[in-house]
């Protein structure tokens, strides 16, 4: 990740983004990562309620459990959502 993400100094954790959302039924998945002051959490929630959470230490173990939580509910009959690309002005 960039040097430029702000981490946490307030004992909170700071939402950087989403990695990958994900939707069956009606239900929507995001995975959000979030930087604490010296690690990463990466968070699973399904319809706002949190599922799954874990922190690291390392970017790319953050990154490598993103991607089995992603595997193992794309198993499971969950389909990618990937947003449009946005247009580009004439």
């Amino acid at each position: 990740m960039p040097g430029s993400i702000k981490r946490s100094r307030q004992g909170r954790p700071e939402d950087v983004g989403t990695l990958w959302t994900l939707q069956d039924r009606g239900r929507t998945a995001r995975c959000a990562l979030l930087a604490w002051r010296a690690t990463w959490e990466v968070r699973v929630l399904i319809d706002r309620e949190i599922v799954l959470t874990e922190r690291c230490d390392r970017t790319d173990e953050t990154f490598s459990l993103a991607d089995r939580w992603k595997r193992r509910l794309l198993e499971k009959g969950w389909r990618q959502v990937v947003p449009p690309f946005p247009e580009r002005a004439a």
